[in-house]
């Protein structure tokens, strides 16, 4: 019988050991350890379809105060015939907008800056980006649907998916973003996904004034370590000792230790896990793509320890 090579064997053992460290990782990627404390904070990038299993944590937790983190999220939104987006820019803008929009049949978009209309156009069922032109300083652009007959009302006709202006996300650039409805209320806009989370949960029954939205500039590739740092500048303001931050599955993890690395050790930082319905418990290794989650998770938990304040 032929003898496997010495190098095969050492190279098969290492394999089959990071199987195995893989395999035995996801509970301790999937951590839940709260800490007792009365203050929560939820990750805003966590999809509004969880919205009912963050909502039911901060009532098992009974927690006083809701913080939200949230870096700025696309410029997106659903129209009606009458409504209108109203941005206020932070500075008066010129150059290059680009908007991506779709939605119903016969409809269309009209936006308009200081010095009149920027773009006129009809959308179709498909979402793609066009270009035009602010030929003159605008501090005020807004959003408008049209359409050709006399829609029911209460139809979304149009779909925003994101607006950009010199290449810049424009929820970056605004000072405030309102909705102007048909029938003259008005709404706040969520230009971060703090804000978007915070709407989701007042909507879900969580009392407006325990939520506490802290938008967070976008400062390097990481999301996390940005909101992290926002709510470390909070505690510190607060005198925060505790708190537990809401997490999605198998990202607890690294949450808990970048929060904490922000935080340093003036705050204790515990975590509650939303369940990640893709990669449950016992059976997410059944999927290659719970696989290749679990890996790439697991590959990023050293390089939260290398975080630094």
């Amino acid at each position: 019988m032929r003898k496997v090579p010495r190098w095969i064997a050492i190279m098969a053992g290492i394999a089959a050991l990071g199987i195995i460290t893989v395999a035995l990782s996801f509970p301790f990627l999937a951590i839940d350890a709260p800490s007792g404390a009365r203050v929560a904070v939820v990750e805003g990038w966590i999809e509004e379809a969880y919205i009912p299993q963050v909502k039911a944590l901060l009532d098992e937790g009974a927690y006083d105060t809701i913080y939200i983190t949230g870096t700025p999220r696309n410029f997106s939104y659903t129209l009606r015939i009458g409504d209108t987006v109203v941005v206020d820019l932070q500075r008066p803008a010129t150059g290059e907008l680009r908007v991506s929009a779709c939605g119903a049949k016969d409809a269309g978009l009209v936006i308009l800056g200081d010095q009149g209309v920027i773009l006129a156009d009809s959308v179709t069922d498909r979402c793609y980006g066009r270009n035009a032109a602010i030929t003159g300083t605008t501090a005020r652009l807004r959003f408008t649907p049209t359409h050709k007959e006399h829609p029911d009302p209460r139809w979304e006709l149009l779909f925003i998916l994101y607006t950009k202006v010199n290449g810049i996300n424009l929820h970056a650039l605004q000072r405030s973003v309102s909705i102007h409805r048909a029938d003259g209320s008005r709404e706040q806009g969520t230009p971060s996904f703090a804000d978007a989370a915070a709407e989701s949960l007042i909507a879900a029954g969580i009392p407006a004034e325990r939520i506490h939205r802290l938008p967070t500039v976008m400062l390097g590739e990481s999301r996390t370590w940005a909101n992290a740092q926002r709510f470390a500048q909070e505690a510190k303001a607060r005198g925060i000792h505790r708190a537990d931050v809401i997490s999605f599955g198998i990202h607890a993890r690294r949450s808990r230790l970048t929060y904490g690395k922000a935080c340093g050790t003036s705050t204790t930082v515990g975590i509650r896990c939303i369940e990640d319905p893709e990669l449950q418990r016992g059976r997410w290794w059944r999927s290659p793509i719970g696989w290749v989650k679990v890996i790439r998770e697991l590959a990023g938990v050293p390089a939260s320890y290398l975080l630094d304040p």
